[in-house]
């Protein structure tokens, strides 16, 4: 992506351009009023940012199609670093208040994704702004989503490491729980300083090993995502309201 400023409806903004060559654009999607179909990418991003919008999603700005890609103007939040980095800043891992300011904000972008009928499938650290000034976080990046349905999915598009046992044993996943195991593993990633597992038999086995110091609360919300049984997971509003969510909570601005 490459960012620069341009000017929309008279005002002067800083945005982030997106090229997406259409080799890569299977499959299409077309919306309820839309006269042609559009790259699943493209076609939820619109969806996730119609109004009223997410501040907590990146939202797409405008849009246009060339012979051989489609090109994507996006929001770009200044200054801004991603997760990954961000957490390099404070030394490869968050303490608990950081994490659960950031988490809290992930867990309103996952919620209206489920709202417009959208699966990320690709929730990580590299996937979600801060921006430095205001702590604001942002999700971005829906090249591997996909519409949210109640049926089965039969292919994984997101990070090998955040993929659910379900996957690796049956074949297929519900979006809902597997969205909630990635959650899991992003919230172990931050306050751990890395990830719970890194080998297809380390998620099959599903052993947690934790950090000294951190809370039994946070202990038992990741032990709770990351559930090996999908049916015994929390639903996206158990995680909003577990303790460990609710306890010294910052307002969202």
């Amino acid at each position: 992506m490459h960012a620069i400023n341009c000017h929309i409806f008279g005002l002067s903004l800083q945005v982030a351009i997106k090229y997406v060559t259409k080799y890569r654009c299977e499959p299409y999607l077309k919306l309820p009023g839309d006269k042609q179909a559009l790259p699943l990418e493209v076609a939820l991003m619109r969806l996730v940012s119609q109004p009223p919008n997410c501040p907590y999603i990146l939202q797409l700005v405008d849009w246009f199609e060339e012979p051989e890609q489609f090109i994507l103007v996006l929001e770009r939040p200044f200054p801004c670093m991603d997760l990954f980095d961000f957490t390099e800043v404070y030394g490869g891992r968050l303490d608990e208040c950081l994490a659960r300011v950031v988490m809290l904000q992930v867990m309103h972008a996952v919620l209206h994704c489920c709202e417009r009928g959208i699966l990320h499938r690709d929730i990580k650290l590299e996937n979600l702004l801060v921006q430095t000034d205001s702590l604001r976080v942002k999700l971005i990046d829906f090249g591997c989503g996909d519409l949210l349905r109640d049926t089965m999915y039969r292919d994984f598009a997101g990070t090998d490491e955040y993929c659910p046992p379900e996957w690796l044993l049956e074949g297929r996943y519900s979006g809902r729980p597997a969205t909630i195991w990635s959650l899991g593993i992003l919230l172990f990633n931050m306050v751990c300083g890395d990830l719970p597992f890194n080998k297809r038999s380390a998620i099959i086995a599903g052993q947690l090993k934790f950090k000294k110091g951190l809370s039994e609360e946070c202990k038992h919300l990741i032990g709770w995502c990351l559930h090996p049984d999908p049916a015994r997971r929390p639903v996206l509003q158990q995680v909003l309201l577990h303790e460990w969510m609710t306890g010294w909570q910052t307002p969202l601005q």
